[in-house]
């Protein structure tokens, strides 16, 4: 069995590799909706803010990830899990802005207006680096 694995393994050693700026760069931006139940108010209007805003979004390369009750739309993760790694109770109502590197950078209990989201996405240095490229 290990010896059918070995070219496998030999093949894929061999393959080019990007360097770490452009895998970093390949992760979006995150903003994580953490929601009780798909009637919860907060959640509506973070929705309809989202999507009034989906542009701007998009110009920042930011995925949406929603995580209500027990479902999680956007992601392959287990509601329980994302709430767990982040400190959501599931009673709770949160928005995490995640950035490229992994990190949370904005914590907040209700909707989060996107103004607020683009300009603290603005102010992260690798966004003001893809500004001066663009």
């Amino acid at each position: 069995m290990i010896g059918s694995l070995l070219p496998l393994s030999l093949a894929a050693a061999v393959q080019p590799q990007p360097d770490a700026l452009e895998k970093r760069t390949r992760n979006p931006r995150v903003v994580m909706v953490f929601a009780p139940a798909r009637d919860d108010s907060r959640l509506r209007r973070q929705q309809a803010l989202l999507r009034e805003a989906r542009s701007a979004l998009d110009d920042r390369d930011v995925h949406v990830i929603e995580v209500v009750g027990d479902t999680v739309a956007g992601a392959h993760d287990y509601a329980t899990a994302l709430r767990q790694r982040y400190a959501v109770q599931a009673r709770a109502f949160g928005v995490l802005l995640i950035g490229r590197d992994g990190g949370v950078k904005l914590r907040a209990e209700d909707a989060v207006p996107v103004e607020r989201l683009n300009t603290t996405i603005d102010a992260m240095p690798m966004r003001q680096r893809e500004m001066r490229i663009d």
